[in-house]
């Protein structure tokens, strides 16, 4: 995966639960990248607000936990699996809610005491406790010109905001730009300088903005206009400015 928008903060050790020296078998069916589909805590669903993943290699775990990344090493004898000395990176999630289904997944994934791969799906599973993952599916790279994205995350050093409102991203081919930023639109120019995305847009135009919007409305256009890098990844489009803001697109 690209660069991403999110800046991690430094790994903290959450919790240990047994060793993590030993290793997969390198033919073990479990290596590689999943995605989680759904599961149970203690009797009840778990939440799904965003993507989970979970990738293993021979020896170690690590993935999306809804918001924050987490690496940790695992023991695997047979269908016996473990997740030990997992940490937790620390951005904060202004939501509460996907918090919240990211400490009770963190809390399932050290709980796992099994996996079981059949066609093609992993169930992970302990006492109380399922996880169930497929394989995901690869989304190719959206092109930058062209189309049509949508705002979905404010980055804000190790803040990770939804989006109020429709707010938008066009860039067309011949060198324009448009765009929203919630509750005001703009228009201007674009062009690529190496990695960085070189935007001047116009003086916003106004559409019955909110006060509670001022925030955001001048968060995307300071990072707009601080010629951010720019990352596609599948369908996911992230500007990140040299002070740590950054802006998250999907295509849409």
């Amino acid at each position: 995966m690209r660069r991403a928008g999110l800046l991690l903060a430094a790994l903290a050790l959450l919790a240990a639960c047994g060793t993590a020296d030993a290793g997969a078998p390198t033919d073990t069916p479990l290596l590689g990248e999943w995605e989680l589909t759904g599961g149970s805590l203690a009797g009840a669903p778990l939440a799904m607000p965003t993507t989970a993943t979970l990738v293993a290699t021979e020896d170690r775990v690590r993935g999306q936990a809804f918001c924050n990344s987490y690496e940790g090493g695992y023991t695997a004898d047979g269908d016996s699996f473990a997740v030990g000395d997992l940490a937790v990176t620390e951005a904060a999630c202004v939501d509460s809610g996907v918090m919240a289904a990211e400490q009770d997944y963190v809390a399932a994934l050290l709980s796992v005491r099994r996996a079981d791969i059949t066609d093609g799906s992993l169930l992970l599973s302990g006492a109380d406790v399922q996880l169930r993952f497929v394989r995901p599916t690869v989304v190719p790279d959206r092109e930058l010109t062209g189309t049509r994205w949508v705002l979905d995350t404010l980055v804000d050093g190790e803040t990770a905001s939804s989006v109020q409102g429709e707010a938008l991203l066009h860039l067309a081919a011949d060198g324009t730009a448009s765009g929203s930023t919630g509750c005001s639109e703009w228009t201007g120019g674009w062009r690529l300088d190496g990695d960085a995305l070189v935007v001047e847009p116009g003086p916003p135009t106004p559409t019955g903005c909110d006060p509670g919007l001022a925030a955001q409305v001048e968060h995307v256009l300071a990072v707009l206009a601080s010629a951010p890098t720019v990352t596609v990844d599948g369908d996911r489009l992230t500007l990140t400015a040299t002070d740590g803001r950054g802006l998250g697109y999907r295509a849409g």
